[in-house]
């Protein structure tokens, strides 16, 4: 029921019981046409009513009490409306750690039954346990977790019967064997085997064909830069299968698919109508490299000296002074 009082100032009937002026959740008057009750209480009313019903969902008394204290939390972080919303998307974390342990348990635990993955999706409700319960998160734990979980999806990635998928396999084993004697990292092997996997879904999908050399050739092509990491993976099918791989880098082929890259970009540059400031540090980045082969990154530009002339750019770059032509006239 609306409520005016002798100020004529209109407010929600839960707000006129407690005798205050102005409304205790959001600090202000009803505005006109609310209704009967203001936006914050109606939000808190109704977040409260879902925490009750949801408590009969609990067979632990303990566990209910948990739950209720977290709403009542949630409606103090994040406001009334937004635990309303949320409160019932979390009711299933809590059931579940009552159905797993029938209390809050340690981390560990925690970390053990969800991964680091599903506690991030709670990451609310694992604040409200760092803070209320004492649930002290193990960053180093949670990474290695977060690494174990890549390391199953890449394996996952190639068809775990076929041929690829037995020869990934195998090389995981190889790869797991020296982590556990201290001669690697989780996260050195998983960046090897996601190379690994990589080069076998470039050489068939199916996983039914291994690689050969044109297929070592033809993925560092297109990822020059992982014929260190893709070692590993060579030596091991050599040895497990007779072959000769090597990972071989054709830099001249490189070189010219990165010139036609380059080149492609340029273009679409020159043909943009809208040429601001970042379109002209990018333009002498690439040109740069396209024109006279100097790799550039746009913070190192930015601190040389540019000249601009009506023809083109005038860029000195250690001494040298390298010209460049503007977007509209672009050798072609």
């Amino acid at each position: 029921m609306l409520v005016i009082t002798p100020e004529g100032k209109k407010l929600c009937h839960a707000c006129h019981e407690q005798g205050d002026i102005t409304c205790p959740s959001c600090g202000g008057t009803m505005p006109a046409g609310r209704g009967d009750i203001c936006e914050a209480c109606y939000w808190g009313r109704t977040c409260r009513k879902r925490l009750t019903i949801n408590q009969a969902v609990f067979t632990n008394p303990e566990m209910s009490r948990v739950f209720v204290e977290f709403g009542e939390w949630l409606m103090n972080t994040v406001g009334p409306k937004k635990a309303a919303l949320k409160i019932n998307h979390y009711l299933m974390f809590f059931l579940d750690m009552e159905k797993t342990w029938q209390q809050v348990p340690r981390y560990p635990q925690l970390l053990n039954h969800f991964g680091a993955e599903g506690l991030r999706r709670v990451r609310l409700p694992m604040r409200w346990l760092h803070e209320a319960k004492g649930v002290e998160p193990d960053p180093q734990a949670t990474r290695l977790d977060s690494e174990k979980r890549r390391i199953r999806e890449c394996l996952s990635s190639v068809p775990p019967t076929s041929r690829a998928g037995n020869s990934l396999l195998g090389y995981w084993k190889q790869l797991e064997s020296r982590v556990k004697s201290g001669k690697s990292s989780y996260s050195s092997a998983r960046l090897a085997l996601r190379a690994a996997a990589s080069l076998l879904l470039k050489t068939d999908k199916t996983g039914k064909r291994l690689p050969t050399q044109g297929d070592v050739e033809d993925y560092l092509d297109a990822a020059p830069g992982q014929a260190a990491t893709i070692t590993g993976f060579t030596n091991f099918l050599n040895r497990q299968q007779g072959t000769t791989l090597k990972p071989i880098v054709n830099t001249a082929r490189v070189n010219k698919q990165r010139k036609e890259k380059l080149a492609k970009a340029l273009m679409k540059m020159a043909q943009s109508p809208e040429k601001n400031e970042d379109w002209h540090w990018k333009w002498l980045t690439l040109g740069l490299e396209y024109f006279h082969n100097r790799k550039v990154s746009k913070k190192f530009i930015r601190q040389q000296k540019i000249d601009i002339k009506n023809d083109g750019f005038l860029v000195t770059l250690d001494g040298t002074i390298y010209w460049l032509p503007v977007g509209s006239r672009m050798i072609k």
